[in-house]
């Protein structure tokens, strides 16, 4: 039971404050005028330091949750104060409560389900809360909310099926990294101190390595120095404007990875705009919010292109066809869309292969990295063996 902190005036006048467990504000308030106290302020009790989960975000799978919890329950015929309330209170994500509780003491206040949600933008974002106002208007709001919940659930479904595709590529790479400073700062040096006792002629590529070695240790500290500043310095540029739109149009462009970005980039664009089109959302604002979550400079500035088209009296797939980043495939359902009048079925369907086609470029990705990473490791220890045992080699031939 949730723990609020009051404060009170006696008959005689007297401010009385104290903190009690109660189902909510409400039943709070009753009990206390039970108790001849006038209630002044009511608010939940601050969360103690022991009870907080530090780091702990509020992940697009608890909103998808969120939704799906509170469509149930306006569809049984609660109230949504009363249902907001209610999952507040069982909700064991310590930030996901805290909000809830804020967005149903807005609305006893008489704000609109949009409007406490807006409070909370890094929480809610512009989409959530243009659905929940489609729905608000449209009084369809336990179908809007069922919808977005599918849209969320779908949506954190790719980027986790995205984040398990460059986790394995990551972790490879920094294997590599490791094992070849292993062998340049550890193992080289060990025999090139063997090989200049014999006072032998080596090998050019025994040398080379020995050679690298020997800069590689002598300038380690500048050398780690001189990685971090240029990562830090690249991260600012990339959060700069012109950084953004570059590194993002390089990425659509990667030999392994650009097809794979584009493909969820499309699904993630059909997918939204669809969805929020079927909800009552006007195509010029349905537009401005799919630019905000592309999540791709290129693909933002095209979708702001396409979204001043449509203000202007062009058709959607009249600008997309303007673009080089669309598929003409998605330009020809686009167009078909609009002709027959059920554009928003069209860009599921166009989500749903894309979201298909995401899926085997994942699959077939990993199964061309593998081989691909253990042809690179086989040349390393290769190399490195060739430039040790060569040398061995020759005194041995030299001894017989």
């Amino acid at each position: 039971m949730p723990e609020f902190i009051f404060t009170a005036k006696t008959p005689n006048g007297k401010t009385v404050q104290g903190t009690r467990n109660a189902d909510s504000e409400m039943s709070l308030v009753s009990s206390l005028r039970k108790e001849d106290l006038v209630v002044v302020a009511v608010a939940p009790a601050p969360i103690k330091a022991s009870q907080v989960k530090k780091g702990k975000k509020v992940k697009t799978k608890d909103l998808a949750i969120f939704c799906r919890q509170v469509s149930a329950m306006l569809g049984a015929g609660l109230p949504v104060l009363e249902s907001i309330q209610s999952i507040a209170d069982q909700s064991e994500h310590v930030t996901m409560a805290r909000v809830l509780r804020e967005v149903a003491a807005d609305i006893e206040a008489g704000a609109t389900l949009c409007a406490a949600f807006g409070k909370h933008p890094k929480i809610f974002s512009t989409l959530f809360t243009s659905m929940i106002r489609a729905g608000e208007e449209s009084g369809a709001l336990p179908n809007v909310l069922q919808r977005l919940g599918d849209y969320l659930e779908a949506k954190d479904a790719l980027a986790c099926k995205i984040r398990a595709a460059s986790a394995y590529p990551a972790f490879i790479a920094g294997f590599f990294i490791m094992a070849v400073a292993g062998i340049m700062l550890f193992l080289i040096p060990q025999f090139e101190s063997i090989f200049a006792s014999f006072d032998m002629d080596l090998p050019p590529l025994t040398k080379f390595l020995m050679a690298t070695s020997r800069f590689i240790g002598r300038y380690l500290v500048y050398e780690i120095v001189l990685a971090a500043g240029g990562v830090y310095g690249f991260w600012k540029w990339h959060k700069t404007p012109g950084g953004k739109s570059t590194v993002d149009g390089w990425l659509l462009k990667a030999p392994i990875f650009g097809n794979l970005i584009l493909k969820a980039a499309v699904a993630r664009f059909s997918s939204t705009l669809g969805t929020l089109m079927e909800n009552g959302v006007t195509v010029v604002a349905a537009l401005e919010i799919v630019g905000e979550t592309a999540g791709n400079a290129v693909v933002k500035a095209a979708v702001d292109n396409v979204g001043r088209g449509v203000v202007n009296g062009s058709t959607i797939s009249e600008k997309l066809a303007e673009s080089s980043v669309f598929p003409k495939m998605v330009i020809s359902m686009v167009a078909a869309g609009e002709s027959s009048g059920n554009l928003p079925e069209m860009l599921s369907k166009v989500s749903d292969f894309y979201s298909r086609e995401v899926d085997a470029a994942i699959s077939g990705l990993t199964s061309m990295i593998e081989p691909i990473l253990i042809v690179g490791l086989g040349a390393i220890v290769t190399v490195v063996v060739l430039a040790i045992y060569l040398p061995i080699f020759s005194m041995a031939t030299g001894l017989s």
